[in-house]
């Protein structure tokens, strides 16, 4: 059996290889300061102090948003891992999914007041992403998905020496450091949010990516079963059969699940 405590620390060091989490940008109001300020004891808020002590150097080149993960996900226990990669800041519209994420283990859909309070706790720069994070919620709801064995990341994370003003990614870097990622995760299912995860991980698939969603196809990447999805909020909604290509997502979830 896998000893998923074991893959949790060796995920931490493997992030501090790539210098993109540095502990001195995480300021008072910055999501994750916010978040374990309000939720202190959440396993969450405990694992991101552990995360960050291996963090610990000058920041010099653009950060990446952290990842989530559910509470069970790295436990010793059985069941269904998802790992989600999310289309990632390249595109500057699209909004943040990984950014709130670790709102999933304490704020329901419905506690509107948590949301309220959480909201203004946030630089005025970070709250524009917030209402993404609420219909992003609604989805991953309407899939079913259950979030104690959910982990979600970003596709491209590493970027270049002094990338400051731009979105200047270093893609092998990037590839590399994702692969050995889903590699220490070891998820049942890959779901892939938007066509740059897709491009990141198999650039030949990705070529095909419409008719991937269209035809309910189930993949193979890194010998796993994975499912294409649009880019949950921004511009993935103005795509062309959006709320069809959704309710595909689902359908392809519940074959998947039905097999295990």
């Amino acid at each position: 059996m896998i000893n998923y405590s074991m893959k949790k620390k060796e995920l931490f060091k493997l992030f501090s290889y790539y210098k993109i989490y540095p502990k001195e940008c995480y300021k008072e109001h910055s999501p994750v300061k916010v978040f374990q300020k309000l939720y202190p004891d959440n396993y969450f808020s405990k694992d991101l102090d552990e995360l960050l002590k291996f963090h610990n150097y000058k920041q010099t080149k653009r950060g990446a948003d952290l990842p989530w993960w559910g509470e069970n996900y790295f436990k010793n226990v059985e069941g269904f891992r998802i790992l989600i990669v999310s289309q990632d800041s390249l595109v500057p519209d699209a909004g943040s999914i990984v950014l709130f994420s670790q709102l999933f283990s304490e704020i329901k859909a419905v506690e509107k007041n948590k949301y309220d309070e959480f909201e203004n706790e946030l630089t005025n720069s970070r709250r524009s992403f917030f209402n993404s994070w609420k219909t992003i919620q609604g989805i991953l709801n309407y899939w079913n998905l259950d979030f104690n064995f959910l982990y979600i990341t970003d596709a491209s994370k590493v970027y270049n020496f002094n990338s400051w003003k731009d979105f200047d990614f270093d893609k092998v870097k990037s590839k590399e450091l994702l692969e050995d990622e889903i590699d220490l995760c070891n998820p049942d299912l890959i779901i892939l949010l938007g066509r740059n995860p897709l491009i990141l991980l198999d650039q030949n698939l990705s070529k095909d990516f419409t008719n991937l969603i269209m035809d309910e196809r189930i993949v193979k990447i890194m010998g796993r079963n994975c499912i294409v999805s649009p880019f949950l909020v921004g511009m993935g909604k103005t795509q062309s059969n959006f709320k069809l290509k959704i309710k595909k997502v689902k359908k392809m979830l519940n074959k998947i699940k039905n097999k295990n």
